[in-house]
C-alpha cells in the first residue's frame, strides 16, 4: 500500500516538476541555439556589404553575370532575389524553405545564413529598374555560411544529458523526502499487518471450537432454537473472514497445485454451507447447473466461489433472489440487491474498497476474487445497476 502511495506521489511530482524542467531547458537551448547563430554568423555581415559593394561596382553588367564572377572568385554561397524572381543562386539549399530565427538569421539544414537587403551603408539598390522584378518588394540576399552540424550536435547533447540528470536528481530527492514523510504510516501499517496476522492465529482456535459444537449438536439430533442458528450463522461469518485473512497473510501454507475437478460438486458443495444464509433472508435460488471440468487450484475457486455468493447474499434485500448459471468455460452469478453506482464499478476490486456502510465487511472480498481469477487465467467482469441488483461473469 504504502509502495502505490510513494509512486502515486512520484508521479504527481515528477510530472508538474518535468513540465517546469522542460520549459527551462528549452529557454537553455533556444539560447545557445541563438549564440552559435549569432557567432557563426557575425562574419557574414561584412560578407553581405562586400557582395553588394561587388555588384554596384559592376552596375553595367547584368547582375546575375556579376553575382556569378564574385562567386566563383570569392568562393561563396548566396542567392540574390525578390518575392517572385531569383537572380543568382548557388547555395547547398532550398533558400525558400529557410526560416529565420534570430534578426535575420537562422540555421537551414545544418548550415548558417544571413538575409538581409541588397543595400550597405552608403549604397542603397531596393529600388533596381528591372521589368523582370518585384521592385515593390525589393531584392535580398541570402548568404550561406558555414556547416554547424556538430555545433548544434554537441548544443542537443549537452541540454539533454543535463536535463536528464537534473530529472533523476529531482526524482531521487522527491523519493527520499517522500520515504521521510511516509516512514510514520508505513511503521503504522507494519503493527497492524503483525496484529492482522497473530489476531489471525489466535481466531483459528474458539473459532473451530464453536463449529464444533453446533456440529455435535446437530449429530446428536438435538432440538436448538434461533439462538442457536444465529450462533451458526455468525460463527460461519467469521470463518468466512477468518479464511480470507489467511488467503491474504499465509497463501505459502495453502495448496498452490492446479487440478482438473467437476466445478458443478465444488459449486453445490458451497451453496450447502450459505444454506442457512439464504433460509435467514428468505432468498429464492435460481440454479442451472452443467457438469463442467476445470482445472485451477481447487481451494482458491472455492474461495472465489464463497465470496461472490457471501456477497449475494450480504448485498441482496430480504425475499431477493440469486440466478446461478454454470456451463461450458462459464459462470455467472446474479442477484437482486442494492446494485453499484457507475462512478464505483471501476474500484470494486480494489482492496479495501468498500461504497455500501451499512454492510460490514474489509473490503476484501472481491480484490481477493480478481486475485484468485488472474492466478488461474480466468476473465472476469460485474455488470450492475443502482437498487436493480449486480451480476458477476466469469469466463475461462
Amino acid at each position: 500500500m504504502s509502495k502505490k502511495v510513494i509512486r502515486q506521489i512520484l508521479l504527481l511530482y515528477l510530472t508538474t516538476t518535468g513540465f517546469f524542467i522542460t520549459f527551462f531547458f528549452v529557454l537553455w537551448y533556444q539560447k545557445l541555439h541563438e549564440e552559435l547563430i549569432i557567432l557563426k554568423s557575425t562574419s557574414l555581415r561584412e560578407i553581405h556589404r562586400n557582395i553588394v559593394i561587388g555588384i554596384i561596382n559592376s552596375r553595367f553588367t547584368p547582375m546575375n553575370v556579376s553575382a556569378k564572377n564574385i562567386a566563383q572568385s570569392s568562393r561563396l554561397n548566396f542567392a540574390i532575389f525578390d518575392n517572385n524572381k531569383t537572380i543568382f543562386d548557388n547555395l547547398d539549399f532550398n533558400f525558400r524553405k529557410a526560416k529565420i530565427e534570430f534578426k535575420g538569421r537562422g540555421i537551414y539544414d545544418g548550415k548558417v545564413f544571413l538575409i538581409a537587403p541588397m543595400s550597405t551603408d552608403l549604397y542603397f539598390l531596393q529600388y533596381i529598374k528591372d521589368e523582370n522584378l518585384d521592385n515593390e518588394n525589393g531584392l535580398k540576399i541570402l548568404i550561406q555560411g558555414e556547416d554547424v552540424s556538430k555545433e548544434l550536435f554537441y548544443i542537443r547533447v549537452r541540454v539533454f544529458g543535463f536535463a536528464i540528470a537534473a530529472f533523476f536528481a529531482l526524482g531521487l530527492i522527491a523519493y527520499l523526502l517522500v520515504k521521510i514523510a511516509l516512514k510514520p504510516l508505513e511503521e503504522r501499517i507494519s503493527i497492524l499487518n503483525r496484529f492482522i496476522k497473530d489476531s489471525t492465529h489466535e481466531l483459528n482456535t474458539p473459532l473451530s471450537v464453536i463449529l464444533m459444537s453446533i456440529e455435535q449438536l446437530e449429530q446428536q439430533n438435538l432440538k436448538y432454537n434461533h439462538k442457536f442458528k444465529r450462533i451458526k450463522l455468525a460463527a460461519k461469518s467469521l470463518s468466512q473472514v477468518y479464511s480470507d485473512l489467511v488467503f491474504y497473510n499465509f497463501p505459502s501454507t495453502l495448496e498452490s497445485e492446479k487440478q482438473e475437478f467437476d466445478l458443478k460438486i465444488l459449486l453445490e458443495e458451497r451453496i450447502e454451507y450459505f444454506k442457512l444464509f439464504f433460509e435467514q433472508k428468505k432468498i429464492k435460488l435460481e440454479l442451472r447447473l452443467d457438469k463442467v471440468k476445470i482445472f485451477a487450484i481447487k481451494n482458491q475457486i472455492s474461495k472465489l466461489l464463497d465470496n461472490l455468493l457471501s456477497n449475494a447474499i450480504k448485498y441482496n434485500k430480504k425475499n431477493g433472489a440469486i440466478s446461478i448459471e454454470l456451463k461450458e468455460n462459464f459462470l455467472s452469478i446474479t442477484d437482486t440487491g442494492c446494485g453499484i453506482s457507475k462512478e464505483n464499478l471501476k474500484f470494486i476490486f480494489d482492496r479495501y474498497a468498500r461504497f455500501n456502510k451499512d454492510q460490514g465487511g474489509f473490503g476484501i472480498g472481491l480484490s481477493l476474487v480478481k486475485k484468485i481469477c488472474d492466478d488461474n487465467n480466468i476473465k472476469i467482469i460485474c455488470e450492475s445497476a443502482e437498487n436493480q441488483g449486480s451480476v458477476f461473469k466469469l469466463s475461462w
